[in-house]
């Protein structure tokens, strides 16, 4: 059944976007009005979108100020990490005991697109592309409902991922080769493989958390900045 797609939610997930991709950056004061000409939507669309953004730590209002875009809270974020560690690689053991070709087919075309995108430069379109690879993973094996419970609570995981992504695996495509990876350890039906590669994927926090809290420090809820666990940084 198709999903009805309605005003507010557009502009809720276009301001989600904004956040994430740092087009609306940690810090900075927003409106109301200037989120509506920004979107060239109305005022309740915007408001329900600012509620809505709020209840998930991206925005806050502090009283006789304004609104504000909250900082990254890298506690949250590592939170949410260790969860899609735990959830991701049963998904894709189980995607491996399930693979068709309609599946690979599926799987590859996203590898395809992700490729041209790195090729144009456009480092949004093959974020995008990052996700629609994962969610897709999780749709195969009937666990659609779980990628978006993920989505909704790995916010400000995302956030530091956008950062990640601009600024150290771009220039050199890690991401899509890491993909490429994980779905040949799939088609191959090499389960501890997958495991391996799947935790590596997304640990890649750990290998980069250093130098994105250094060159973003006002990006980053200070209190929330801890030092390297060296057993994580073991498993790499």
């Amino acid at each position: 059944m198709m999903q009805n797609i309605t005003l507010q939610d557009q502009t809720y997930e276009k301001l989600r976007d904004l956040i994430i991709k740092t087009e609306l950056y940690p810090g900075q004061k927003i409106s109301e009005s200037s989120l509506m000409e920004l979107l060239e939507v109305g005022r309740t669309p915007i408001r329900e979108s600012l509620k809505q953004l709020k209840k998930q730590g991206l925005v806050y209002t502090f009283p006789q100020s304004g609104t504000y875009v909250s900082k990254i809270d890298m506690e949250q974020a590592i939170h949410s990490r260790f969860v899609r560690e735990c959830v991701e690689k049963e998904v894709m053991v189980e995607l491996s005991a399930n693979m068709n070709k309609k599946a690979e087919t599926r799987l590859q075309a996203i590898l395809d697109e992700q490729k041209v995108e790195f090729e144009k430069g456009n480092i949004s379109g093959y974020h995008d592309l990052d996700n629609e690879f994962h969610r897709t993973c999780y749709e195969i094996v009937g666990k659609g409902q779980i990628w978006s419970w993920i989505k909704e609570f790995s916010v400000h995981l995302d956030r530091f991922r956008w950062l990640h992504l601009k600024n150290i695996t771009f220039d050199y495509n890690q991401i899509l080769e890491e993909h490429k990876d994980i779905l040949a350890a799939i088609k191959a039906r090499k389960t501890e493989e997958v495991k391996y590669l799947v935790v590596n994927h997304i640990h890649f926090m750990v290998k980069s958390q250093t130098n994105i809290i250094d060159k973003y420090p006002e990006f980053f809820l200070e209190e929330t900045v801890q030092p390297l666990n060296e057993a994580d940084d073991a498993i790499l």
